[in-house]
């Protein structure tokens, strides 16, 4: 199973920086998304805990914390993906095989560069990219 909770959180962002500073509600933004709004006041809540946006109980988001183009990808993933890790590995593998035995430090391995790779490219791209692709 995939999960939204990063997608869904740059389109929270995106309706916030395109609000030209008027309050965003959370019922206005999951209709926008076409979800809960209790899904998006936990995501909300997340990305005002990482400094992302300004929000007030019963007023909502009244804005982002800082420029659009200060807020990379890779904060807004780490803000809200409890598990940030790409991939696991199977662990229970017959240690008596010689594949089993040590598939999993290989593929640790390649989760680790692969996960960095992914970080990287995420801290090349910010909100204010996403925004330019809303116009």
């Amino acid at each position: 199973m995939y999960s939204t909770k990063f997608s869904v959180s740059i389109h929270i962002l995106s309706v916030i920086a395109l609000s030209d500073g008027k309050p965003v509600t959370s019922d206005y933004i999951a209709s926008s998304i076409n979800t809960n709004p209790a899904l998006v006041r936990r995501l909300m809540s997340a990305l005002k805990k990482a400094g992302l946006i300004k929000a007030q109980t019963r007023i909502g988001a009244t804005g982002l914390a800082k420029p659009a183009g200060t807020i990379s990808l890779k904060s807004v993933f780490k803000a809200v993906e409890k598990e940030q890790r790409l991939f696991a590995i199977h662990e229970d593998t017959n240690h008596e095989c010689p594949v089993g035995a040590k598939i999993g430090d290989v593929l640790e391995h390649v989760n680790f560069q692969v996960q960095t790779k992914f970080e990287e490219e995420l801290e090349k791209i910010h909100l204010s990219d996403i925004l330019e692709g809303l116009k």
